[in-house]
C-alpha cells in the first residue's frame, strides 16, 4: 500500500501534473465564478424585466381603487384590491405601509410576515426613478432577503397617508435551484459552459504536454546520468538538436555538452590516478635496485675503504656514483612523464629546420662499447622547415636516436628519412638493430615496458624514454608509428606540421 501510495505521490510531484492540477483547479474555480456570475446575471436580468413590466402596478391599483374613506385606508377596499388582483398569480405580495414604512395591512396568510417595517430609502428611490433597475426591497416575510417591488404613495388632499407596498415574484423564485429548474435558457447556458470549459481545459491539457515534453526529456537524461554514473559505459541521452532556439532545448543542448565534458574529466581522473599509482609502483619497483646497490656499496666502502686499495676505493665510489645518476636519472623522467599528462604544457611553436638538428644530435649521441655505427639524414636540405617547440622536438628525438642506438650491434645502420607531405614534413628513424617481437609492439610505448630482446644497457634506460616520445608527438597534434621486423630493423614516424 505505502509502494502504490509512493508511485502515485511520485507522479503527482512531476512537472506536468502539477501544471496539469494547476490547470483543472483553475478552470473549475473560474467555472465555478462563471457560473455564479451568469446565475447572478440572469437573475438579475429577470428581477429587472419583471419590475419593469410591474413598476406602475402599484400606482394603477392605488389610483383605480378607492383605497381611502374619510382619509383612512378603507380596509374592505383594500381586501377587494388585493382579492383582484391575486387573480394576476400568487407571485404578488400586497403591504400597506405608513409613511414611516410600518407594515399595517398585507394580503399574505397570518405568521408569515416577519419583518414589522420596510426601509424607505428603495421605495422613494424607485418612485423617484433616481436609481437603474432592478431596485431590491425588504422582503417582509424575511428578516434579511430583499426582493424587486412595485410601490406607489398613497394620498389624501396632499397628505401622504402610506405606500402601497407590492413584493414581485413571491416565493416562487427564492432560491437559484428553482431558477435552474425551471429555466431552459439557463440549463443550456450551464452545460454550454461547462462543455466550453472542458474542451479549453483539455486543449490547455495538451498544449502543455507538448511544451513540457522537453522537459520531461532533460529530466529522464538528468535521472539516466544520476543513476547510470561513468562507470557503465556510454550515457544514453536524448539527441538535443544544437541549433534549437527555444531555451529549454538550449538548456539540453549544454546538459548534454555538460555529461560529455565531466565523462571525459572523470575518465581524464580516473587515467591519472591509474597513472600516479603505476608512478607509485614504478618508483618503488625501479628505485629499490640501485638504492639497495648504492647503499650497499657506501656500506661496503665505509666499513672497509682502510683495508682496500686505492683502485678497489675508486672502483667502489665510481659504481655508487654510477647508481646515484641513474636514480636521478630516473626521478627526472618519472616528473618529465607526470607533468607532460598533465593539461598546462605549452609548446612554444617556432620554425625548426630539421635536418640541422638532427645532424647535431648525431654529435651528442653516446655509443657505448666502442661499437661503429652509420649515422645519416636524408636529405640533408636545410629549407626543410617543421613548426614545433625545438626543446621538445629535441627531447624527442633524442629519445629515438637512444633507442636505435642501444638495439643496433656493431656495423649497423641508423637513417633519418626526411619527407614532404602535405602541410608538413614526415620524419621517419630507422635502425637495423635487434627489431621488436610483432606480439609486443603495441605495447612498447607503454610506460616501463621493455621488450623480451631489449638490450639491457649500462646507461640511463628505464623504459620511460618511449612514453615520453609518445607524449611529446601528441603534444605536436601528431601520431606516432612503428614498423619492425624481428633480426632486420625497426622504424619510427610521424608528421610535423610545416
Amino acid at each position: 500500500m505505502w509502494g502504490i501510495s509512493s508511485v502515485i505521490l511520485g507522479k503527482i510531484n512531476t512537472f506536468y501534473s502539477k501544471i496539469a492540477l494547476a490547470i483543472i483547479a483553475s478552470f473549475v474555480l473560474v467555472g465555478i465564478l462563471l457560473l455564479s456570475l451568469a446565475l447572478q446575471l440572469t437573475r438579475s436580468y429577470q428581477q429587472e424585466v419583471e419590475q419593469k413590466l410591474h413598476l406602475e402596478l402599484a400606482e394603477h391599483i392605488a389610483h383605480d381603487d378607492a383605497l381611502l374613506k374619510n382619509g383612512k385606508i378603507d380596509k374592505e377596499a383594500l381586501e377587494h384590491a388585493f382579492h383582484s388582483m391575486m387573480i394576476l398569480g400568487p407571485s404578488f405580495e400586497f403591504y400597506i405601509l405608513d409613511p414611516e414604512g410600518v407594515v399595517t395591512t398585507y394580503s399574505a396568510d397570518p405568521g408569515k410576515v416577519k419583518r414589522d417595517k420596510v426601509d424607505l430609502v428603495p421605495v422613494r428611490d424607485l418612485i423617484d426613478g433616481a436609481v437603474m433597475l432592478p431596485v431590491l426591497g425588504d422582503d417582509p416575510r424575511s428578516s434579511s432577503n430583499k426582493k424587486i417591488f412595485s410601490a406607489a404613495p398613497i394620498h389624501h388632499d396632499d397628505q401622504l397617508i402610506g405606500y402601497l407596498y407590492i413584493i414581485i415574484g413571491g416565493e416562487i423564485y427564492d432560491n437559484v435551484v428553482d431558477l435552474l429548474q425551471k429555466s431552459h435558457i439557463v440549463k443550456i447556458s450551464f452545460w454550454g459552459l461547462v462543455a466550453i470549459l472542458l474542451f479549453v481545459g483539455c486543449a490547455m491539457l495538451l498544449f502543455f504536454s507538448l511544451i513540457t515534453r522537453p522537459l520531461r526529456r532533460l529530466a529522464g537524461d538528468m535521472q539516466s546520468f544520476k543513476s547510470r554514473g561513468f562507470e557503465q559505459g556510454e550515457l544514453e541521452l536524448s539527441q538535443w538538436q544544437s541549433t534549437a532556439q527555444d531555451e529549454v532545448s538550449r538548456l539540453g543542448v549544454t546538459f548534454q555538452e555538460m555529461a560529455s565534458t565531466l565523462k571525459k574529466q572523470y575518465q581524464k581522473v580516473k587515467n591519472t590516478d591509474e597513472l600516479r599509482r603505476e608512478l607509485i609502483s614504478y618508483v618503488s619497483h625501479d628505485l629499490r635496485t640501485p638504492l639497495a646497490s648504492l647503499q650497499g656499496y657506501l656500506e661496503t666502502w665505509q666499513l672497509k675503504n682502510h683495508e682496500l686499495s686505492p683502485e678497489q676505493n675508486e672502483k667502489i665510489i665510481q659504481t655508487a656514483i654510477n647508481n646515484s645518476t641513474q636514480i636521478s636519472h630516473l626521478i627526472e623522467q618519472l616528473f618529465e612523464l607526470a607533468h607532460l599528462e598533465g593539461d598546462d604544457v605549452i609548446l612554444h611553436r617556432e620554425p625548426v629546420a630539421v635536418a640541422e638538428l638532427i645532424q647535431d644530435l648525431f654529435q651528442k649521441l653516446h655509443i657505448e662499447d666502442g661499437r661503429k655505427l652509420a649515422l645519416d639524414v636524408t636529405p640533408k636540405d636545410p629549407s626543410l622547415l617543421v613548426m614545433a617547440d625545438i626543446e621538445k622536438l629535441e627531447r624527442l628525438l633524442t629519445n629515438l636516436l637512444d633507442n636505435a642506438v642501444r638495439h643496433c650491434k656493431d656495423g649497423g645502420r641508423i637513417q633519418v628519412v626526411l619527407t614532404r607531405v602535405d602541410g608538413g614534413v614526415n620524419i621517419s628513424v630507422e635502425d637495423s638493430g635487434i627489431g621488436i617481437p610483432d606480439e609486443e609492439i603495441a605495447h612498447i610505448f607503454e610506460p616501463h615496458f621493455r621488450a623480451t630482446n631489449s638490450v639491457k644497457s649500462k646507461g640511463r634506460n628505464s623504459g620511460l624514454g618511449l612514453a615520453i616520445t609518445r607524449r611529446l608527438v601528441e603534444l605536436h597534434q601528431s601520431v606516432i608509428s612503428v614498423q619492425s621486423r624481428l633480426g632486420e630493423g625497426t622504424r619510427f614516424s610521424f608528421t610535423l606540421s610545416s
